[in-house]
């Protein structure tokens, strides 16, 4: 939807619109993903193709683009209202995944602008308030990966630094890895980033290899100076970021991460990119960690495109048609907390591999669930009560944090000890569990905080924070006593202004007119439009404004009287100043503190929210059954679509899914398209990864064998402005799991071999099923179109044929979604064109060229026994056609005249048509 166009206008006389092209055209060249805004106090400006960019992005018009200048140094114009800069920050940022830049003058009518501001995917710390409001709720994951490439004894190895800004966390990951880089790629896909940092110039042959696997993540890659990829001084540099543990500074230099060299030498680049150093709230927060990859499940980035996992733009936000049920995300996200709704997205992109972890989650969900009473006090009493932990913590490091912060978090720690009251009441069989993972944790914390609520309780005036007024007690200090005391005869005096108000205009004292203040009017008399008569003419009282609300105005006397309340609210808060700010120094101690709080707070979070998911399905959700990892069985009886099931108008149908040594490990999917073969795969991909995320699964029964990864290739399209197509995209997802899969893992293939010609297609296919199913004996399930692969059952014992089924009967084709054993017995692809309801004349083209490729013989009848009956006709034909070639190359040909080796071609085929094979009288009847 078009935004309104602002009312501002970009005026300016003719030597400071010349002077601002001058410096405009001075800065340095800008990557397009970069978007500069200036901010000319009231409004914002920006240029050139940045302006371009707005007038589409924003306005859907170019009628919004002015210039300045003239002639051929002409520069586009767009001038941004408040709402309109915000707005376009926001899917700049969030969606589009660019960096902004906030330009502003330093002294009036001077063109010397500076970047005042920067933000980028990865750091949104400067832009908080605009993109989220004054609710706290920043739901978007962020993070910045550094890679740095390298070579150890003939190994290719891959360097990672990752910074977390909101988190306060850094970790470093370094490992070899294979030509396509499937460990990054999974490594990429559990961080989660928004940015990634690459060394600029010719990085080797892999440079180009590298950024193929960056280009299928939604993030956005930068690349930067190499001298920035330097762990010169990195240890120094982590000495000033990292927090001390036990108030000792510990040589950063003895740590373990320090030997990763390539991987220190990418934290530092990016430490340097997001300016950590410039910032001395910074300094003493972050905890620095080693990333291990095999501590989570490995899922390619193809996998979550193929589950659904979460919106393809990756900002872990549902957008445009996307509803909420169309991703798993959206799904199970039922959390109350924007920390909540973070940890999720990070769950999902991490699931464990660890059964007694999973099974720990798996326990506590099943508390959450068995429990009404725990369910319904804990999401609608306590939880939602609950304020952005992490984004407080971090507006205290930074002393940019409020009384009125303070006091959102006193009200939060007072509630705790009723939250450990609520989960203390579950007396099921999970207690030990619940007790160890929250109460406990949540009792020493409280203990830890109660000081903080002393102080609170100390200073706070706690009656006039509950009216909205956060101020320090009267009686804390003496000329704060005084000045409560002058504000409260004040106070009194207005209120009496209200009656006699009431009495001069006939009206009804707090009823019909109404006594209001707010921070920037103070006091004021408030009536309905419907009352604003009263006031006509009336010279005694002077209006302010009048909206949809009624119409706000003073008289005399409460004009005086405010502007003296208004004058000692002012002292008063310069006075109590100097309190405020030992508060806010106190207070900054607690940050790991509220931290730790939050982290608590958010697995308690997701823990409801996958209880009330797993509840509130059409048919609720079922506890797995996990075995060890290298089990070999997969068993899922009647599984569904999690998502698909909630939608309108469907009625989902059921399959099971039976992996296991008499069930086989490779399974062959073969039927119509549009029969649920893609939809049956997505079921199981969907209910394993749920399980070792620990939530219960849409199944009525499930057990299932740990798996280290998830690896797909699902529906591969063009990335034409990749300059990468079908064909290429499947070869590389391909080659990926080839390369990183174990025979612990799931693999799930639909439609392979599509970009190429039918014969190469094939023999692909064949192959890499194959060589799955021999080499890595995975669980996999293989959908395809060639069903000709159906054979490769005959020679390898762990392939079964499965097909989804389908009738044909009175001409019409019924899709049954269902999905049996053995294999389809032929193609449904004229039948399912008829469904989309192509031509009649396409169809009977169709058919009839169909016919001739494929040497289709017999009547039109096509039930189930009729088909039958012709494929085991035409083996026996081809059976009799490779004999007769046999028979036909014996034939001694040098000895034979023309008329006798005809006559003897003649007497061979007359025993081929004596058998009235029908598949041999098809082929004969051609001739003609």
């Amino acid at each position: 939807m078009a935004q309104l166009q602002p009312k501002e206008q970009l005026t300016l006389d003719g030597a400071s619109e010349q002077g601002f092209l001058s410096f405009y055209r001075g800065l340095p060249e800008k990557p397009n993903t970069t978007v500069r805004v200036f901010d000319r106090g009231d409004y914002y400006t920006v240029h050139g193709q940045d302006a371009l960019l707005a007038a589409r992005e924003l306005f859907r018009t170019n009628s919004v683009v002015k210039y300045l200048g003239s002639g051929n140094n002409k520069l586009e114009s767009v001038v941004l209202s408040r709402l309109n800069f915000e707005s376009l920050v926001r899917d700049l940022l969030l969606v589009k995944h660019y960096r902004v830049e906030v330009y502003k003058t330093k002294s009036s009518g001077k063109n010397d602008w500076e970047a005042e501001h920067k933000a980028s995917p990865g750091n949104l710390s400067q832009f908080e308030e605009v993109l989220f409001g004054a609710n706290n709720e920043l739901t978007v994951t962020t993070g910045v990966m550094a890679v740095k490439l390298g070579t150890e004894n003939g190994q290719r190895m891959v360097g990672v630094g990752y910074v977390d800004v909101n988190g306060r966390l850094m970790s470093v990951s370094e490992f070899s890895d294979n030509d396509t880089f499937s460990n990054l790629e999974a490594l990429i896909v559990q961080l989660g980033p928004r940015e990634c940092l690459i060394p600029s110039g010719d990085i080797g042959p892999d440079g180009a290899k590298l950024k193929q696997v960056l280009s299928r993540s939604p993030l956005l890659v930068s690349e930067r100076k190499r001298t920035e990829f330097n762990n010169k001084d990195a240890g120094q540099d982590l000495g000033r970021l990292l927090r001390k543990k036990g108030g000792e500074a510990a040589s950063v230099s003895a740590r373990p991460e320090m030997d990763r060299t390539y991987a220190i030498s990418a934290l530092a680049a990016v430490i340097k990119y997001l300016e950590l150093l410039g910032d001395e709230s910074n300094f003493g927060q972050f905890s620095l960690s080693m990333y291990d990859l095999t501590q989570y499940m490995r899922l390619d980035s193809a996998a979550i495109r193929a589950l659904h996992v979460e919106p393809t733009g990756g900002t872990g936000e549902t957008s445009g048609n996307i509803t909420k049920t169309h991703t798993l995300l959206g799904l199970l996200d039922k959390c109350r907390t924007p920390p909540g709704h973070r940890l999720l997205l990070q769950w999902l992109r991490q699931p464990l591999v660890d059964i007694n972890k999973i099974q720990e989650r798996q326990d506590l969900v099943e508390a959450v669930v068995s429990s009404v009473e725990l369910r319904h006090s804990l999401g609608e009493e306590h939880l939602r009560r609950i304020p952005d932990l992490n984004r407080l913590a971090r507006k205290l490091a930074r002393k940019a944090a409020t009384l009125q912060d303070c006091y959102r978090f006193y009200q939060c720690v007072e509630r705790l000890p009723n939250l450990c009251e609520a989960i203390a009441k579950y007396d099921g069989p999970h207690v030990a569990s619940l007790a160890a993972v929250f109460t406990t944790p949540l009792q020493e914390l409280i203990s830890d905080l109660s000081k903080f609520q002393e102080m609170i309780e100390t200073t706070v005036d706690m009656e006039q924070a509950n009216q909205g007024e956060y101020v320090i007690k009267p009686d804390f200090d003496d000329t704060l006593g005084e000045l409560r005391e002058t504000m409260n005869n004040l106070e009194a005096d207005i209120q009496s202004q209200l009656r006699r108000a009431a009495n001069d205009l006939g009206l009804d004292a707090g009823k019909s007119i109404k006594l209001e203040s707010n921070t920037q009017l103070g006091y004021f008399f408030r009536v309905t439009l419907k009352e604003e008569k009263v006031l006509r003419n009336n010279r005694n009282y002077r209006m302010i404004d009048t909206n949809k609300a009624g119409v706000r105005f003073r008289n005399g006397a409460l004009q005086d009287l405010n502007e003296q309340h208004m004058a000692s609210r002012e002292e008063y808060n310069t006075q109590q100043k100097t309190v405020v700010d030992e508060i806010m120094n106190i207070a900054a101690g607690y940050v790991e503190v509220i931290q730790n709080l939050g982290q608590v707070l958010a697995s308690l979070d997701c823990i409801c929210a996958l209880a009330f998911a797993a509840v509130s399905a059409p048919i609720p959700y079922v506890r797995p059954k996990l075995l060890p990892r290298g089990s070999g069985v997969l068993k899922l009886e009647n599984a569904r679509h999690p998502c698909l099931e909630l939608q309108d108008d469907v009625s989902f149908i059921p399959n099971d899914c039976n992996f296991g040594k008499d069930d086989g490990m490779f399974h062959i999917i073969t039927g119509p398209n549009m029969g649920g073969k893609s939809t049956y795969l997505r079921s199981v991909g969907a209910a394993v990864l749920m399980a070792q995320v620990g939530s219960f699964v849409a199944c009525e029964q499930a057990e299932i064998s740990v798996v280290d990864s998830i690896l797909a290739r699902v529906g591969a399209g063009d990335c034409q402005l990749k300059g990468v197509s079908t064909f290429m995209a499947e070869m590389l997802e391909t080659a990926t799991i080839l390369q990183s899969a174990s025979s612990e893992s799931l693999i799930i293939i639909d439609e392979l071999g599509r970009g190429t010609s039918t014969y190469d297609g094939f023999g692909l296919a064949w192959a890499i099923s194959e060589y799955i199913a021999k080499e890595i004996g995975s669980f996999c399930l293989f959908a395809t179109h060639f069903h000709e692969l159906t054979a490769l059952a005959d020679e390898v014992d762990s392939v079964k044929n499965f097909h989804v089924m389908a009738t044909t009967a009175h001409g019409a084709l019924t899709l049954l979604y269902q999905v049996r054993p053995g294999p389809c017995d032929r193609s449904f692809g004229i039948h399912v064109a008829e469904l989309a309801n192509f031509p009649p004349s396409v169809i009977e083209y169709a058919k009839r060229k169909a016919g001739e490729l494929e040497d289709e013989f017999g009547d039109d009848d096509d039930s189930e026994g009729a088909v039958k009956k012709r494929k085991l006709e035409k083996q026996e034909g081809e059976k009799l056609v490779e004999e007769f070639l046999a028979k036909a190359a014996a034939l001694d040909v040098d000895n034979l005249t023309d008329a006798e080796l005809q006559a003897e071609i003649k007497k061979l085929r007359d025993e081929v048509q004596a058998t009235n094979n029908a598949y041999i009288s098809h082929l004969l009847s051609r001739e003609t």
